[in-house]
């Protein structure tokens, strides 16, 4: 009975271990598997790669040469040529000149001379052929006719010259801020256009009809999809023309402040003895202002400061006679009484 349950134990013993040697085996072999196929996949991806490289690789020019009938854009042959391109320099302007492209510049700057620069500003505008939009001038008044002035301009400004008129405006000025912005509206345009186009062709084939027509409801009808053609082709030739003008002129805004010390354009790392020189220089720069200030202010106010003395000056003195008067009469009714005779004990 003992042999038979020790032969069932070690019976169950070897078929445990024969399971969980063919396990071992079965991972191990998978995890092969799996190397190999991750390895096959990584060398099939950098085929792709190369195969895709060698085909996005332009073909030479002997081989596959371009004409004009394949598409619309002219190629002309670059091998062994150092003078000329994939693409002529006609046909890239002419691309280039298809884009509706609008500009727009803010610019705030400042100025120890402002009347100078506002006539230059104006002449620099009439010479590149462009205009004043827009214009505002404030900040000086009769009763202060030193302090700061503004002017906010907009001016538009050809777009082939409005490089050329920013650059002056950073010559002539000192610039606080510079910010521009571009806005690329040619597939809107183009939209509008195809549009106006299709109802073009649609207005010409309704005409052809109703000078065919003799039906009384058929003209009515006409007419009013006719009278809709012509408002939304004014208002499409409105859009296009407003889209014109602002690729043809580009806006520039001009923030112009008058200072008497100009920021610094360009920040530079002081030592501390440079700053401290530079703080008791505008220390000492803003006391001389104050000063001055309240100097202009003290002589221009002076006849107020005096008509407002002489009304303080009566009403103090009233008031000490007031007070004066009620001080004499409390002394004359209340005399004072005899000093008492010291008693001898």
């Amino acid at each position: 009975m003992k042999k038979k349950r020790l032969f069932a134990i070690v019976g169950l013993f070897l078929i445990f271990s024969m399971v969980i040697a063919a396990c071992a085996k079965k991972e191990s072999s998978s995890g092969s598997t799996a190397y190999d196929m991750s390895s096959e996949n990584k060398a099939s991806y950098d085929m792709a790669d190369t195969t895709t490289a060698e085909e996005a690789m332009p073909p030479a020019a002997e081989e596959a040469p371009a004409t004009a009938s394949d598409t619309n854009v002219k190629y002309t042959s670059t091998a062994g040529l150092s003078n000329s391109s994939a693409i002529t320099v006609e046909d890239s302007a002419a691309l280039q000149s298809q884009d509706k492209i609008i500009r727009t510049f803010y610019m705030q700057v400042e100025t120890q001379e402002f009347d100078t620069l506002i006539t230059k500003l104006d002449s620099e505008i009439n010479r590149l052929n462009g205009y004043v939009e827009n214009s505002k001038i404030s900040g000086r008044s009769y009763y202060d006719s030193e302090g700061a002035r503004f002017a906010n301009i907009t001016a538009r400004i050809p777009r082939d010259k409005v490089d050329e008129f920013v650059n002056a405006v950073g010559e002539s000025a000192n610039v606080i801020d510079k910010q521009e912005s571009t806005e690329n509206v040619t597939l809107q345009y183009t939209d509008i256009e195809s549009r106006k186009k299709s109802l073009e062709i649609e207005q010409e084939r309704l005409f052809a009809l109703l000078e065919k027509t003799d039906s009384l409801d058929s003209i009515v009808t006409l007419e009013s999809r006719l009278s809709e053609i012509r408002y939304e082709l004014q208002n499409y030739e409105t859009t296009l023309r407003t889209y014109d003008n602002k690729v043809e002129y580009s806006t520039v805004t001009l923030a112009v402040q008058e200072v008497k010390k100009l920021t610094p354009s360009v920040e530079i790392k002081q030592s501390v003895g440079t700053r401290m020189k530079n703080g008791f220089s505008g220390t000492m720069f803003n006391i001389k202002e104050g000063l001055q200030n309240f100097l202009v202010w003290f002589v221009v106010n002076l006849p107020y400061l005096l008509i407002w003395g002489v009304i303080l000056s009566v009403i103090v003195f009233v008031i000490r006679r007031i007070i004066k008067k009620k001080y004499g009469e409390n002394q004359s009714s209340n005399p004072p009484s005899p000093p008492t005779p010291p008693t001898h004990e």
